[in-house]
C-alpha cells in the first residue's frame, strides 16, 4: 500500500497572505514514494488548488450530498471538480460534534455523503474514531464504536478510491498521543474488522491513516506499523516539518 499523508489546516491561517508559506511546506514535499494532501479553509480551496507543483492534491474538508442549488453554506462537489479537485474529507471529529461544537454529520449523513462523493467519480478520506471515555473501556469497545460508524460504509469501500483516517479524538489537538502500540492493535483490527464484513482484498487494499498528534518525532516510529499506511495532519501541517512526516513514512515503507 502506498503510503498517504494529508495535512488538515482546519480554519486557518486567519491571513489570506501566510498561505504561500504553507503551501511552500506542501511543495517541499517529495510525493515520489508517499501520496500527499491539503485540506485548506474552504475560502482557500480555489486559491491552493492553483498553487500546489509537486503533485500533492488539494481536498476540501467537507461537502453537502445534494449537489449545487439552495443549500447555503454548502460546497458541492460538481464546484470541487470544477476547481480540478479529485479528493474530499468528511467526518471529522470536529464535524462529528466533537469539542463543544453542535454535530453537523453523524453516520447516516456521512454515508450518504460517501455514496453522492463515489457516484460523481471522486475520492475520499473519511474519518472514524472514538472519544476518550470509550478508548477507557478498551480495545473491544473502540472496535465496536468503529463498526457503528462504518456499518453503513461497508459496501461502499473501495480501496482506490476511499481512504480511511482513524483519529482518537483524545489525542486531537492535545498533545496526547496514541502509543505506537495502541494506533498498530487498533488499526489492524479496523483491517480485521473490514476483512470480515467487505472482503479479505479490500481489507488488504485499503489504506487506514492514524490522524492523533502526528508529528516530526512521533512519525519514525508510528510509521514503522505495518497496518499504519499514512497520517492526517493536524497542527503539524501548519509547520515545516510537515515535510520531515512525509519524508519518515517513505522511508519506512
Amino acid at each position: 500500500r502506498k503510503p498517504i499523508v494529508g495535512g488538515n489546516w482546519k480554519c486557518n491561517p486567519d491571513s489570506f497572505g501566510k498561505l504561500d508559506g504553507l503551501l511552500e511546506n506542501i511543495n517541499k514535499c517529495d510525493t515520489s514514494k508517499c501520496d500527499v494532501y491539503v485540506c485548506p479553509s474552504p475560502l482557500h480551496v480555489a486559491y491552493c488548488s492553483e498553487k500546489i507543483t509537486n503533485g500533492a492534491s488539494v481536498c476540501p474538508q467537507n461537502c453537502n450530498f445534494k449537489g449545487c442549488g439552495a443549500f447555503t453554506g454548502e460546497m458541492a462537489v460538481e464546484q470541487m471538480k470544477d476547481l480540478g479537485i479529485s479528493q474530499v474529507l468528511i467526518g471529522h471529529s470536529e464535524r462529528r460534534g466533537e469539542f463543544g461544537i453542535f454535530p453537523m454529520d453523524d453516520n447516516t449523513t456521512l454515508a450518504t455523503k460517501l455514496k453522492y462523493i463515489l457516484d460523481a467519480g471522486m475520492s475520499c478520506v473519511f474519518c472514524i474514531g472514538e472519544p476518550k471515555e470509550i478508548r477507557e473501556k478498551g480495545l473491544d469497545a473502540v472496535l465496536a464504536e468503529m463498526d457503528v460508524q462504518l456499518t453503513q460504509i461497508y459496501s461502499l469501500l473501495d480501496p482506490e478510491k476511499v481512504v480511511i483516517a482513524y483519529e482518537p479524538v483524545w489525542a486531537i489537538g492535545t498533545g496526547v498521543t496514541a502509543t505506537a502500540q495502541q494506533a498498530q492493535e487498533t488499526h489492524a483490527e479496523i483491517r480485521k474488522w473490514i476483512a470480515e464484513n467487505v472482503s479479505p482484498e479490500c481489507a488488504e487494499g485499503i489504506r487506514i491513516q492514524y490522524g492523533g498528534s502526528a508529528n516530526a518525532k512521533n512519525a519514525p516510529e508510528l510509521s514503522a506499523c505495518p497496518d499504519i499506511d499514512g497520517f492526517l495532519v493536524g497542527g503539524a501541517s501548519l509547520k515545516p516539518e510537515f515535510v520531515d512526516i512525509v519524508a519518515a513514512i517513505s522511508a519506512a515503507k
